[in-house]
């Protein structure tokens, strides 16, 4: 009797210790903004399979790759999410170590490393995303040359390009849409002129501020304005604007020297299966992988042909030009206010 006690009480002590060891796991992914892409239902879900926790993470892509350099000596993160240019850029710092997740071979050859330093996990288009309610009877835009009448003047909002990839992706992309040379001047001579309109350059999330609102016009990424219309039921119309747009393939890396590394694996696997590919085309950013979407959902995206004259930018490309782009943008656009 005494040792049968003393073998359940050994085993539920074990039970406890597994128990809690499962619960206390945590995953740090930098750059895990719950109202972008979906993250706060992704994680949630993964957290529920598995019991790991990988909490929020309010940077933006630039803010990422300049703590993962901060860092780079006493790791604290093990995975980052990009826009595809700073992830390229961040791979080619040496910040991310090499790794291929289960599905990587059904990843398009274009959009990812061949030496597994990045990988796109999904992907978006910027847009024109609008309040219509906070519009108070203008003309919704439908192009980036209308957001430069002055009816629109302190109504538009997008991203910190310093900060926040998608804000980083307009602006150094602004300029191919509008057909500009490799000087790029067509594209800051642009916002220059936008600037007069411009309501705050956002180094915050600003999706909850379009919900309500407070933002009229928000340049961002199209699933985001997806998401606002058809999840949380905001007066939102998605403008794919008429000059055209700029793909923005999202990136994933694995942090070099990851405290949690074996672990972050696995999640790094699991972000490229149905399931979670699923749960990120549910805020309506375009799967990696070759997803079959329900019927209801797929006919909630945009057709393929509002997306005809959209760019793709060489990653390459603009991982090189990044740093000056910053700078430059810093100086002429934000320095001349």
């Amino acid at each position: 009797m005494k040792t049968n006690r003393i073998i359940v009480l050994a085993a539920a002590l074990l039970t406890i210790t597994v128990c809690f060891a499962f619960a206390e796991q945590t995953i740090i992914q930098y750059d895990c903004i719950p109202n972008y892409a979906n993250w706060g239902g992704v994680t949630k879900a993964y957290q529920k399979k598995t019991g790991v926790q990988i909490p929020p993470d309010m940077k933006g892509s630039s803010a990422t790759m300049a703590a993962l350099e901060a860092e780079k000596k006493s790791p604290k993160a093990d995975c980052a999410y990009y826009s595809g240019a700073i992830g390229f850029q961040a791979a080619s710092k040496g910040l991310h170590e090499p790794y291929k997740p289960k599905g990587w071979d059904k990843i398009p050859a274009g959009l990812k490393d061949p030496n597994g330093t990045w990988w796109t996990v999904h992907s978006a288009h910027v847009a024109i995303l609008v309040n219509t309610s906070a519009l108070k009877g203008k003309p919704v835009p439908r192009s980036f040359d209308d957001l430069l009448k002055p009816i629109y003047k302190g109504m538009i909002v997008y991203d910190d390009p310093r900060i926040h990839g998608t804000g980083f992706t307009f602006v150094s992309g602004i300029n191919a849409v509008l057909g500009g040379g490799k000087d790029l001047k067509a594209g800051f001579d642009y916002l220059k002129k936008l600037d007069a309109n411009i309501l705050k350059y956002a180094k915050e999330n600003s999706y909850n501020e379009l919900l309500r609102g407070e933002i009229p016009i928000w340049i961002n990424a199209d699933g985001n304005g997806l998401k606002a219309k058809n999840v949380d039921k905001a007066p939102i119309e998605i403008v794919i604007p008429a000059e055209g747009t700029l793909t923005m393939p999202l990136v994933m890396g694995l942090v070099k020297g990851a405290p949690h590394k074996e672990e972050t694996k696995k999640y790094l696997d699991w972000l490229l299966t149905d399931e979670a590919q699923h749960l990120m085309a549910e805020s309506y950013f375009q799967p990696v992988m070759p997803v079959k979407l329900d019927a209801s959902l797929q006919s909630k995206f945009p057709p393929k042909s509002a997306y005809a004259k959209a760019k793709v930018l060489p990653l390459d490309q603009l991982a090189a030009q990044a740093d000056g782009i910053k700078k430059r943008w810093e100086k002429e656009i934000e320095g001349g206010r």
